[in-house]
């Protein structure tokens, strides 16, 4: 389907309507929403199209309804308004290749929600009715895009350590029930040579080093000085809970500085200085921000990952429903996940209470084994099998210190 061929927003349609003689072809409840929709705007449609009619002649609003091959009228001057599904455009399009039209366009799956949703006989007694109806709406679509390859990876998190010295309850790293472990650097060091080769030093537009807390690592600075230059044009977080990083010598803020490296500092409810933090890092000319959701007069709040211990979760479902699905990808010692939660749930939360959430060649990509980039643009996009262990997440909650007790992370009833 040629793109110019599409009509994706209410402004190309108005155009189209209010600048041509028009004719839909389908007779479904999407055509009856455009006839609603053209008849509201004082539009006009001169006729609807369909391949079958079951009984007799019919209208939508007044617009006749015919069969395509009985519509005996010169339609050499009128523009065709397909409102099929986009699942269907291919072989409507082949369908009517026989027909002499000034031109044709077929409405996208998006705007004909928008069509639905504008013309659908809502009681909206008041603006924020219409508000959460659109956020429905603006919601559906962008978990529609979360199944669409992207042309890059927009944030990879850079897992070099699993402990911490932050105990966080609920943490979806695991990091609070983790023993300690550090990614030898020479590990780092060859998954980032190989990463490098596949996207070319480019084509990730966020690396994330972090773990645990990535200040426990004896080898950071070597860490980020080779994230830099495997990637130049990358944007590099050192995301930090903090507690350590006013403790930093100037070895640390030099590189940070020469490595172009944003410190990253989630603003917990503890006695730490914050602001302290922020004229360091000034000082130091280091770019420094808080972790979204947190800073300035914002504290950080709490969820918990909930995990589904039968496995039986729709994975297609959570993965739709997943804050962080085609995005917050994750890379551990040459193997490439989706998210956080999949590896070190399989990794630490299996070993601290005993559990048994299995892991499929489906749930990672082996980085020594993959061809090209394009695989993990296609791997992001996907469901993966392990997905059926999570839920979602829990509402916000207080951030308080975990007590390193499963119930942080399953329903109650589990």
């Amino acid at each position: 389907m040629k793109a110019e061929a599409l009509l994706n927003n209410i402004e190309q349609m108005n155009k189209i309507l209010s600048e041509n003689a028009c004719l839909l072809y389908g007779a479904g409840r999407n055509a009856k929403a455009i006839v609603s929709y053209a008849s509201k705007e004082n539009y006009s449609i001169d006729g609807i199209l369909v391949s079958e009619m079951y009984g007799n002649p019919c209208d939508i609003m007044g617009v006749p309804v015919c069969r395509m091959q009985e519509y005996k009228k010169n339609i050499s001057d009128k523009v065709l308004i397909v409102s099929v599904r986009e699942a269907l455009h291919r072989e409507i399009e082949e369908e009517i290749t026989s027909l002499i039209l000034k031109d044709v366009f077929f409405v996208t799956d998006k705007l004909l929600s928008k069509i639905i949703y504008k013309t659908a006989d809502y009681e909206l007694d008041s603006l924020e009715q219409l508000g959460r109806i659109e956020r429905k709406l603006e919601e559906h679509e962008n978990r529609m895009l979360r199944f669409v390859p992207k042309p890059c990876l927009e944030y990879m998190v850079l897992n070099i350590l699993d402990h911490c010295n932050l105990r966080c309850k609920g943490c979806d790293h695991f990091a609070c029930v983790a023993d300690p472990y550090l990614v030898p650097y020479e590990t780092i060091h060859r998954d980032l040579d190989r990463l490098s080769e596949i996207f070319h030093g480019d084509y990730i537009m966020q690396i994330a080093v972090m773990g645990g807390e990535p200040l426990l690592h004896p080898d950071l600075l070597k860490i980020l000085a080779d994230v830099r230059k495997h990637f130049p044009h990358t944007i590099i977080r050192l995301t930090t809970n903090g507690l350590l990083l006013l403790n930093q010598n100037d070895e640390f803020w030099r590189a940070c500085r020469e490595n172009n490296v944003t410190i990253v500092n989630t603003k917990y409810p503890i006695n730490l200085k914050f602001d302290k933090m922020k004229e360091k890092a000034d000082e130091e000319s280091v770019k420094f921000q808080f972790f979204e959701g947190t800073g300035d007069h914002l504290i950080k709040k709490s969820f918990k990952k909930i995990i589904n211990l039968k496995g039986n979760s729709n994975p297609t479902e959570s993965f739709a429903k997943c804050h962080i699905s085609n995005y917050g990808n994750f890379l551990m010692e040459g193997k490439f996940y989706g998210c956080p939660f999949s590896c070190q749930s399989y990794r630490i939360f299996n070993k601290k209470f005993d559990q048994n959430l299995r892991m499929t060649e489906n749930d990672f990509l082996d980085i020594y084994k993959v061809k090209d980039m394009k695989e993990f643009f296609e791997f992001a996009a996907r469901p993966k099998y392990y997905c059926r262990y999570c839920t979602g997440l829990s509402p916000l909650f207080d951030w308080t210190r975990s007590k390193k007790e499963i119930s942080e992370w399953i329903d109650e009833e589990e």
